[in-house]
């Protein structure tokens, strides 16, 4: 394998400065975001990772919590899987949502093939997170599955016959890949795929941690393929393509609360309100939420509002 080229986000600098005027509510003033209103109850203290769709949960937890008389103190925003598991850990908040996979890989020590159904994989790490000291409790997930999606701008696809991951690893040696720091890193990202497509051999690699940067960048092609998650908003655009994973090298990724489990022993009735506001959600309408901030420049609070709302479990 030649050497190749790591680039970081000074590549998209054009893309940065246009952003900076955007006011997208990704930044990090979300982290301690958004409303009060409980009326006096148990102070509950709700927790995130550090992007759009955790800050969209993060918020639609809060406010359902708020509408059944708690007091939702947030945290979002925390950053990394490991860095929300620990907050959960020492007690500096009581829950935050958590996908099932990246709990088993990456934070449960689960080793070994993928559990084969979403039941499984929920099963496994509702098992093991139970078995800690403290001991947590997750919850039941909302039915959908939160992927990686590799994409590719479709006149790339069509110029190449790009379909599958397969054939990205045939292509990628002419190919300037987008990625984020996290996924080069984390065991089941792109270590995953070198291992089970070692064809892969991109020319350039630029790493921008910014979502939105990654979508611009494929689609103006300053990169011609992108990583982000399968309920991103953009990629209802009809100018990019989703690579299938033919293999099927990735867990599954339902999202649920991971709660603290002394938290629900004391206020037993959060299970309920909090697995309400889960199955009210679904690949459909996360997307939409997801992309009215990212594409909308929405505030994730206002779409949760909204949300919760139209579901009636806010008046």
């Amino acid at each position: 394998m030649k050497p190749r080229k790591i680039l970081y986000a000074m590549a998209f600098l054009v893309l940065t400065i246009a952003l900076l005027g955007c006011g997208n509510a990704g930044g990090g003033g979300q982290g301690s975001g958004g409303g009060g209103g409980g009326e006096g109850g148990p102070t509950i203290t709700v927790g995130s990772k550090n992007f759009t769709e955790q800050f969209i949960l993060g918020e639609l937890y809060a406010q359902a919590l708020e509408a059944n008389g708690y007091t939702a103190e947030r945290s979002l925003n925390l950053g990394s899987e490991q860095l929300a598991d620990e907050a959960l850990q020492a007690g500096d908040i009581d829950f935050y949502p958590e996908y099932t996979g990246t709990a088993l890989v990456n934070i449960l020590g689960y080793e070994g093939e993928n559990p084969p159904t979403p039941e499984e994989t929920y099963e496994e790490a509702r098992i093991r997170y139970a078995e800690r000291d403290p001991a947590d409790t997750m919850l039941t997930p909302a039915d959908f599955n939160n992927n990686y999606g590799i994409f590719v701008r479709r006149e790339i696809a069509e110029e190449q016959n790009l379909r599958t991951l397969d054939d990205l690893a045939r292509a990628s040696s002419g190919l300037t890949f987008a990625t984020f720091s996290e996924f080069q890193d984390r065991e089941d990202g792109y270590p995953n795929m070198l291992e089970n497509y070692p064809g892969l051999d991109f020319e350039e690699t630029v790493v921008a941690n910014d979502l939105g940067l990654r979508y611009r960048g494929v689609e103006n092609g300053e990169a011609d393929v992108g990583v982000g998650f399968l309920t991103d908003g953009q990629l209802t655009s009809e100018e990019l393509t989703v690579l299938e994973d033919e293999k099927k090298i990735w867990p599954f990724y339902y999202p649920a609360p991971v709660v603290r489990s002394e938290v629900l022993e004391e206020n037993p009735d959060i299970e309920e309100i909090l697995n309400q506001v889960s199955a009210t959600l679904n690949v459909d309408n996360i997307r939409e939420l997801n992309g009215r901030v990212d594409i909308g420049g929405e505030d994730p609070e206002d779409v949760a509002a909204d949300f919760l709302a139209q579901q009636g479990l806010v008046s």
